[in-house]
C-alpha cells in the first residue's frame, strides 16, 4: 500500500527523473508508518526500476512510467506465497550475505542486530509476538552488507514471512527455538567469521523450512 501510495503520488506530481524523494524520516512522519515500511516500499519500486537509491543521497525518480503491474519472476512467486522456491532462493542468498555482513559490518550495523535480538528476547519475557524483531533480524544481517542489491532482495520476501510468522509461533518451543537461532548467526558476524557465518545461516534456513512445511505453508 505505501509502495503504491508512492507511486501515486510520483505519477500525479509528474516527478521527473532524478527528483529526490523526501528523507525516510520525512515519509515515515507523512505516511504515518515505520521505518522498516518506508524501506520495503522504497526497495521494492527500486526492483520495479521506478526508484534508484544512492548510497547516502537518498532515493530518487528513475522511471515513473515503470510499475506495479511489471512484476519479475522473484515478485510473481512471492505474490503467491511462501514457496520452495523461495527458499532455494533464500538458501542461497542470505548465507552469502550473512558471510559478508561478518566481512563488511560495522559497530552500528551491530548494534542494530543487537537491538533486534534485545526486542526478540523481551516480546518473549512479555508473551508478545516476536515476528516483527525476527524479520527484522534477517533485514538488517542484509543490511550490513552494504549492497544494496542483496538488502533489495531480501526486503522483497519478508512481508510474506512475516504475515506467517504468528502461525508459527503458535507452535511450542518455535519463538524461543528462532532467538537462539539468530544469537548463533549473530555471533559469527560479530568476530568477523565470514565461514562460520555461512554455515550458520544456511543451517538455520534448513531447519527452519520443515516447520514451514508442518504447517503448510510451503
Amino acid at each position: 500500500m505505501v509502495a503504491q501510495q508512492l507511486l501515486g503520488e510520483i505519477r500525479e506530481k509528474g516527478l521527473p527523473r532524478g527528483t529526490k524523494l523526501p528523507t525516510e524520516r520525512e515519509l515515515m512522519e507523512a505516511l504515518r508508518v515505520g521505518r522498516s515500511t518506508v524501506r520495503e516500499a522504497i526497495n521494492g519500486l527500486v526492483m520495479l526500476g521506478v526508484l534508484e537509491v544512492r548510497r547516502g543521497h537518498g532515493a530518487f525518480v528513475l522511471d515513473p512510467d515503470a510499475g506495479l503491474e511489471k512484476h519479475s519472476v522473484i515478485s510473481l512467486a512471492i505474490a503467491r506465497g511462501v514457496t520452495p522456491d523461495l527458499f532455494e532462493a533464500r538458501r542461497l542468498v542470505e548465507p552469502f550475505a550473512a558471510s559478508l555482513a561478518a566481512g563488511r559490518r560495522t559497530d552500528a550495523d551491530l548494534a542494530e542486530l543487537a537491538q533486534a535480538l534485545a526486542d526478540h528476547e523481551d516480546a518473549l519475557r512479555r508473551g508478545e509476538l516476536a515476528v516483527e524483531p525476527s524479520v527484522r533480524f534477517h533485514l538488517q544481517v542484509a543490511e550490513a552488507t552494504h549492497n544494496d542489491v542483496i538488502a533489495g532482495f531480501v526486503h522483497t520476501f519478508q512481508d510474506p514471512l512475516a504475515q506467517r510468522g504468528p502461525v508459527l509461533e503458535e507452535m511450542e518451543g518455535f519463538r524461543e527455538w528462532e532467538l537462539d537461532q539468530h544469537r548463533s548467526v549473530f555471533e559469527p558476524i560479530e568476530a568477523g567469521e565470514a565461514a562460520l557465518a555461512h554455515q550458520r545461516m544456511l543451517a538455520h534456513l534448513d531447519a527452519v523450512l520443515p516447520y514451514h512445511e508442518h504447517l503448510g505453508l510451503n
